[in-house]
This record gives C-alpha cells, sequence and structure tokens, in this order.
C-alpha cells in the first residue's frame, strides 16, 4: 500500500457538518474534477465564481496551492488565469513548477532503473500493458498508449498550450515534443529525468487494477489513479506523493498540517487529503475519496470549492 504520512485533524476544532470553527492558512486544491469540469479538461475552463473566492482567500491572507495530476506540458495555458495566485505542484507531487516562466523549481524523478525494473514486472503481469512516460524533456510513449483516433486532436491541444506561452518558442519545445518508442525501456538512458511513470491495461476494472499493482508493489512506488472509466495508473517514487511535496511546501512556510484544507476528487488525492487538516471530496468525485473525506463538498459543476471557501473566509482568524 502507499506510504502515508500521519494523518492531522484530530485536534481541530469542527462544527456539527465537519468544518473547521477557525479560518485555514493554506489552501491546497486539485484541479481537474475538482475545479476544472471534466468536460472542461482540454480547454482549463475554471468559473468565475471559484477565481473570485480564491483571490478573496489571497486577500484575507491565505495561501493558494495547486496541487495535480496534471504534466508540466498541459499547465502554461492557465497561467494566465491561476499563474498569480500560487506554486503549482504537478505529476502528483514529483514536481514543483512555475507555470509562468515554464521553470522547474524542485523535481523528484524516479531512478531509471526502478523504471525499468517496474516496466518489466507489469509487462509480466499484464500481457496488454502500454506505457507511457512523463519526463521533464517530453513525453515518452509506446505507440497505442495514446490512440490514434485522438492523437491529431491531443497535438492540438499540446500545441495550443504552446502557444498561449510566453516565450512561446521555450514552451513548445517541451509541449509539443512527444517521443515514440516501440518500448519506453529503449529510451531511458535519453530521457532519464522520468517523474510519472504510466501504465495503460485496456479492458480492466481501475480499481481492481490499483488494487492488483499496490498489493504487488508495495511501498516500493506510489501507484494511483485520477482519470474516471480509465484503466490507467500513474507510478512515482515511493516517497512522492501530493501529500509529500505540499508538506513540505507547506513547512517552508511555517504552516502546520491543522491550518491547511485540501480539495480533491480521485484516488490520487488521498494521501493529500488524509494529511490536511480538512480535507474536503467533491461530491461528484471517486466514492472511496468521499468515504475518507472530512467533508463532502458540492460538486464540481456546482462550484463545489468556491463555495466551501466563501464559508471559509466567514471564520475567525
Amino acid at each position: 500500500m502507499p506510504q502515508e504520512l500521519p494523518r492531522h485533524g484530530a485536534e481541530v476544532e469542527r462544527d456539527a457538518i465537519g468544518h473547521p470553527v477557525q479560518r485555514p492558512q493554506l489552501i491546497a486544491t486539485d484541479l481537474d474534477g475538482t475545479i476544472i469540469p471534466y468536460s472542461q479538461t482540454h480547454t482549463g475552463y475554471v468559473s468565475p465564481r471559484t477565481l473570485d473566492a480564491f483571490a478573496a482567500a489571497i486577500d484575507a491572507g491565505i495561501g493558494i496551492a495547486f496541487v495535480t495530476g496534471r504534466p508540466m506540458r498541459w499547465m502554461p495555458a492557465l497561467a494566465p488565469v491561476l499563474g498569480s495566485m500560487g506554486p503549482t505542484i504537478v505529476s502528483n507531487g514529483a514536481v514543483i513548477y512555475d507555470m509562468n516562466s515554464d521553470r522547474v523549481i524542485e523535481a523528484h524523478p524516479m531512478d531509471q532503473h526502478l523504471v525499468a525494473d517496474v516496466t518489466n514486472q507489469l509487462r509480466r503481469l499484464f500481457s496488454g500493458a502500454i506505457f507511457g512516460a512523463e519526463t521533464l524533456t517530453g513525453l515518452v510513449i509506446e505507440p497505442e498508449f495514446i490512440p490514434a483516433s485522438v492523437r491529431a486532436e491531443a497535438r492540438e491541444v499540446d500545441y495550443a498550450v504552446a502557444a498561449t506561452a510566453d516565450p512561446p518558442a521555450q514552451v513548445a519545445s517541451r509541449s509539443s515534443r512527444w517521443i515514440e518508442t516501440e518500448r519506453i525501456t529503449d529510451r531511458l538512458a535519453e530521457h532519464p529525468e522520468i517523474v510519472k511513470l504510466m501504465v495503460k491495461v485496456n479492458g480492466h476494472d481501475p480499481d481492481d487494477l490499483l488494487l492488483a499493482v499496490r498489493s504487488h508493489f508495495g511501498p516500493l512506488v506510489q501507484v494511483t489513479h485520477s482519470v474516471p472509466g480509465v484503466a490507467l495508473l500513474e507510478i512515482s517514487r515511493g516517497d512522492v506523493h501530493k501529500a509529500a511535496t505540499l508538506a513540505d511546501y507547506a513547512a517552508s512556510l511555517g504552516i502546520h498540517a491543522n491550518d491547511v484544507v485540501a480539495f480533491g476528487d480521485q484516488r490520487n488525492d488521498e494521501e493529500m487529503l488524509r494529511w490536511a487538516g480538512t480535507g474536503y471530496a467533491v461530491k461528484s468525485g471517486h466514492p472511496d475519496l468521499l468515504a475518507q473525506a472530512d467533508v463532502v463538498a458540492p460538486a464540481c459543476d456546482d462550484d463545489g470549492v468556491a463555495q466551501i471557501v466563501e464559508h471559509l473566509l466567514t471564520l475567525p482568524e
């Protein structure tokens, strides 16, 4: 099972619903499915109400951190909207990234020998396994990882992301760089800094697949899932997940976990919601995450995060 940080929140004073009774010092939130509807993943749309709530929180002295499974390649398009609000922790905690300057602040890549070992074991476990790897220099994929039917559209999205950046050429060199290879292990020497290994096993139930792979590897690696209905797992170093990097960031600000609220919707938010003083799962999220959360917030499409932030701002400091 995934390595876990200590769970916090037992000492947090709460109301009858489970909300803290004091204003937090830091709000950490996932993006897709939490503040960006899944129908808008390709556009990165964040509602005006949510943006206004975040702006009000910042004006009140509350920090904002975006903590996502998204790769760096997808982030520059969000810079005009979210870039001034807070840091971005991407690839499930493997990278702290400045979306405004397209700069990696901190990275926790997997050892390439570990990647090769995990990949080989998964091929033996699942004959139909297909692999992709997010690196600090591009996306390495096996031919069927992205179906041909969606490749053109996906490339257009990546190029559109690049076109919004400043300077555009700098981001374009990364965002448009797809490296296709028969086996990703053939390209590890060229692209050793893998921050997220991905495996797709079509025809499997995502939750069953997650349980099987977590049970097989134990604490050797972090294994999680974030794409509803798709049998695609995301694998990081054993000590890397959203909560670990967020905890370090909060500590750098002198903020205790009890003074952090976190929002998420999928299994890759589990550790973060457990670690934070108060963990909110949006109602539209994965049932297992809802069961673990301190409070269930309204759904993403109903601006659930904004509704909760508006409430938090009414609390005393």
